[in-house]
Formats: C-alpha cells, sequence, structure tokens
C-alpha cells in the first residue's frame, strides 16, 4: 500500500517528521526512518518519505504482580492513584501496594454476602472526584441474594481503609437462583453510575425478566450519583416517566453481562451466552434503549426456534461458539495504556474455560483482527482490570488453595515497542 500527504502553506523552517509502528494483527511494521528533520525554503518543497518493512511478529506475556488473593474477581484503581484495588468474591477489596499485598483489607463486607453459586462481592467503582469526596461504589449479592448497590466512603483518618458502614441505594431482587448476577458497576463518560444485571438466573430466563421495562433484571442501568444521597434517575434514560416501567434502565435484552467497559464514545458489553453463543455488543455510549435481544436471540440465533422476528433488536458485533471447549466470555478492555502503544484499540477478552487471551479490533462498525495471543492464563479467569495508567491486568485463581489467586498483568514481550 502506498499513501502520499501534501501539507502546503507551511512556513520556512525545519520540521520534525516522526512515523509511528503501526500492529496488523499480531504482525509489528517499523517506520524507516522513524524520525526525520525537513528544512522548507520559502517558496520551495521538500519531500519526507517513510517505507514500512522488517515486520516482526509481537508476542505478549504475564507478568505477576500480586499473589496470596482469595478468588480474586475485580480490579481497579482510583483516579491519579498508584495503587491497585483488587476485589476477592468473599467480600474483601485489597491493596497492592508497590507489588505486595496490603496485610488489612481496604473493606471488608464478608458478614453482607454470600458466595453461594455465582453470588459475592463482584466489582466496585471509584467516584471520578474520588479525590475530593472519597466515595466509592460495591456491587454484591446479600444473603438473600439481592443484587446491592452501595455507597462507601474512604476513612478520614487512614487513605488504606474505608469507613466501616455504607449506604444501600439499589437492591433488586434476586433470591431464586444464585446465578446470573451481573456483576459490574462502571462511571460512564457522562459521569454517570452504569450498572449491568443478569436475568434472574435459570434456564432461558424462565421469568422473561431480560425483556421486561418493569423489572430491573436482564439489563444496563445508568443512574446519577452526584447528589448528597440517595440517586437520581438522568433525563435522558429512555423509559423515565413511562408507566410500568423502571427509569433506571439505560438498555435491557440481556442474559449475563458480566463485564462491560467504555472506549473512544463506545459501550462494550461482553454477555455470557447460554448453551451456544457468546456475545460481544458494541454501541455508541449516548445510544439509550437498545434491545440486546436475550431471550428472543442468543447471539444472533434465535432461541428455540430457527427462524424469528429480530425488528427492533441489536445484534452483537462480535460472537463465537462452544465447539472447542469455551463456555463462558469473561469480557475486558480496549487497551489504552501508554507502556505499548502499538496495542490501542484493542478489546482484549477470554474464556473461563479455555483461559485463551484473545484479542479485536472494532473499526468503522466491523469487527478486525481478531488475534489469539498463544497465551494460556494459569488457573479460572474471573475478571480484567485496568489501573490509572490504564495498563491491563487479567485475575485468574487455579482453585489450588485459599490463597492461590493472582493477578497479572499484560506485557508486550522481548522490549517490543
Amino acid at each position: 500500500m502506498t499513501q502520499s500527504t501534501t501539507l502546503s502553506n507551511l512556513a520556512a523552517g525545519s520540521y520534525t517528521v516522526s512515523a509511528a509502528s503501526v500492529l496488523a494483527g499480531s504482525t509489528l511494521l517499523k517506520p524507516q526512518p522513524p524520525s526525520q528533520t525537513v528544512a522548507v525554503t520559502a517558496g520551495g518543497s521538500a519531500l519526507a518519505s517513510v517505507e514500512y518493512g522488517s515486520p516482526e511478529t509481537v508476542q505478549l506475556s504475564l507478568t505477576q504482580v500480586a499473589g496470596g488473593l482469595s478468588e480474586p474477581i475485580f480490579l481497579t484503581a482510583p483516579p491519579g492513584d498508584p495503587r491497585l484495588f483488587v476485589v476477592e468474591r468473599a467480600g474483601r477489596i485489597r491493596i497492592v501496594r508497590n507489588g505486595a499485598l496490603v496485610a488489612t483489607p481496604f473493606l471488608n463486607i464478608a458478614a453482607l454476602t454470600t458466595t453461594d453459586g455465582e453470588r459475592g462481592l463482584l466489582s466496585m467503582a471509584f467516584d471520578p472526584n474520588y479525590g475530593t469526596n472519597g466515595r466509592f461504589y460495591v456491587y454484591y449479592t446479600d444473603t438473600n441474594g439481592a443484587i446491592t448497590i452501595a455507597r462507601y466512603n474512604v476513612s478520614a483518618a487512614n487513605p488504606d481503609i474505608a469507613a466501616a458502614s455504607g449506604t444501600v441505594l439499589l437492591s433488586i431482587p434476586h433470591g431464586t437462583f444464585s446465578n446470573h448476577n451481573g456483576g459490574q458497576l462502571a462511571f460512564g463518560p457522562d459521569g454517570m453510575l452504569y450498572i449491568g444485571t443478569g436475568d434472574g438466573g435459570g434456564g432461558g430466563d424462565p421469568s422473561g425478566n431480560a425483556q421486561n421495562p418493569a423489572t430491573l433484571l436482564g439489563k444496563m442501568l445508568r443512574i446519577d450519583v452526584s447528589g448528597a444521597s440517595g440517586y437520581g434517575l438522568p433525563a435522558g434514560n429512555p423509559f423515565v416517566g413511562q408507566s410500568g416501567s423502571r427509569g433506571e434502565i439505560w438498555a435491557l435484552g440481556l442474559r449475563n453481562p458480566w463485564r462491560f467497559t467504555f472506549d473512544a464514545g463506545l459501550l462494550y458489553i461482553a454477555d455470557v451466552g447460554e448453551d451456544q453463543r457468546e456475545e460481544v455488543d458494541v454501541a455508541p455510549a449516548t445510544s439509550a434503549g437498545l434491545n440486546y435481544g436475550w431471550n428472543r436471540t442468543e447471539g444472533t440465533a434465535c432461541v428455540g426456534a430457527a427462524t424469528c422476528d429480530k425488528t427492533g433488536l441489536t445484534m452483537p458485533v462480535f460472537e463465537y461458539g462452544h465447539e472447542a471447549g469455551a463456555c463462558a466470555i469473561v469480557g475486558g478492555y480496549a487497551y489504552r495504556g501508554s507502556a505499548n502503544p502499538v496495542l490501542h484499540g484493542r478489546y482484549f477478552y477470554s474464556d473461563l474455560c479455555t483461559g485463551k487471551l484473545l484479542s479485536f479490533m472494532y473499526r468503522d462498525g466491523v469487527v478486525a483482527e481478531q488475534v489469539d495471543w498463544n497465551v494460556t492464563i494459569p488457573g479460572s479467569v474471573f475478571s480484567f482490570g485496568v489501573d490509572d495508567a490504564q495498563a491491563l491486568y487479567v485475575l485468574a485463581d487455579p482453585g489450588t488453595s485459599a490463597t492461590s489467586g493472582r493477578v497479572y498483568r499484560i506485557d508486550v514481550s522481548d522490549g517490543t515497542p
């Protein structure tokens, strides 16, 4: 491929022309030269040429940054903070500072939750203004199974300890089945708090929750927590003011959106499938009221029929089957870390049963450059996470002991830029 660009009306002087490396799939193409100086004279012209060649294969590796954890199930960090906060499913939040696990938990709500089935403390999110207001939010199932969203504050005396008690903002009954609890909450680019809830469990959504706007199960919720207490309903939510519908709903038709993320104006939702297909839904973050299909569709396939009416449904941009031993997608993030800029924009994910490290690019409405990085994550893969510098981590536990859980950072091997 050859491409040229002409810049006109430049002032006379000296210009530095820099070129970045290009990653296509797992193949890296480096520019020659990567930087050059070009002199432009008044009324004259100058030419700068860059060639890409000598392709190299980019290899990724896992670097362990923490161990001694019990079912580490989520990782995040406050804005501007180098510490890592790791959520343990049994109800604790642990701090990793400079590669060392702090002995005392940041928060311990083990008495408020249960690890029956898929339940437990499932994620946390720091307020965008955490540095000034000290607020953070947790997503857990209470001892009766209800999906619970609660707000806590950091201790005024110790930044490594949270206040022991919090305030429950939202409780969603989920007592019949112990699976499909969803599991993540995160602040969107609009400053609102988004919450991904499961459909209530069982096989095939027996209660029809995902398609029912009167219930909060099987949905993406969006609430405003900027007030002094409680939460508000953002005006842009699609069902605000509609009789028989919940105003917290942002999108519906989800089965078990275990993990989701925002990137470059898009919302990525990795929705765990039933028996056949795993899916990733991608849509503009500003698109309200989308219906992702469950339980009329699983991925792009109709549930219980060869054909079905898909009118009004938003189909996934990416899906895969269970033919090669896969069973449940573990969604991750689009990489934006500064350490490895060639990976920018690549959405990383894994699968609970295969443990493979995988990625794809979503560009111009199409999934491209699907890559299996030939890295197997040790143990059961629970989640991905990012720190304040947007480095990407994966959390896994082989289950060989009560403290066998580990956190790995995903790195480019051999110093490839």
